[in-house]
């Protein structure tokens, strides 16, 4: 079952994240939208969890398939010439990133495609594999942003 908050998890629009005066670490970059910038996201996105989330190798590679599954969403379906990516921990425990494509749509949802199709899966993958880490998933009401938030380890789930 898809996991949906009423609106983007985003705080990086609001105010860098900050516990008790300290800021935490935040990325956020715009790519062109197309295939080649997928890999580009996920090597950004697996240096700033390498430094800055001490993900253990296996979460490490969940989270870099849901991202490239986030982010090849967004080259797919939006309708502009770029998408941002974003990333931030609002608390010591909790990682946060999103996509997005800036294209209002419905929602998606995971799909059930037949099994000599070649795509259709990637929202099934991320359901799957952000359950397995112990965190949600969703979408921001409009459709135009795709969110995770993770427990990072050690934090109290």
């Amino acid at each position: 079952m898809l996991r949906r908050v009423a609106e983007p998890v985003s705080a990086l629009a609001a105010a860098p994240p900050a516990v008790a005066g300290l800021a935490l670490p935040s990325f956020g970059m715009a790519v062109r939208s197309e295939p080649s910038s997928v890999k580009v996201a996920r090597r950004v996105i697996r240096a700033w969890i390498r430094c800055h989330c001490r993900l253990p190798g296996d979460q490490s590679d969940a989270l870099l398939i849901v991202m490239s599954e986030l982010c090849t969403n967004a080259v797919q379906h939006g309708r502009c010439t770029a998408f941002d990516v974003r990333g931030w921990m609002p608390t010591t425990g909790l990682l946060c990133l999103e996509v997005d494509d800036k294209t209002p749509s419905p929602a998606p949802a995971p799909g059930s495609p037949e099994s000599s199709s070649e795509s259709g899966r990637g929202l099934f993958l991320v359901d799957i594999l952000v359950k397995e880490l112990g965190g949600a998933w969703g979408f921001s009401e409009d459709g135009a942003c795709a969110w995770c938030a993770l427990p990072l380890p050690g934090a109290v789930r």
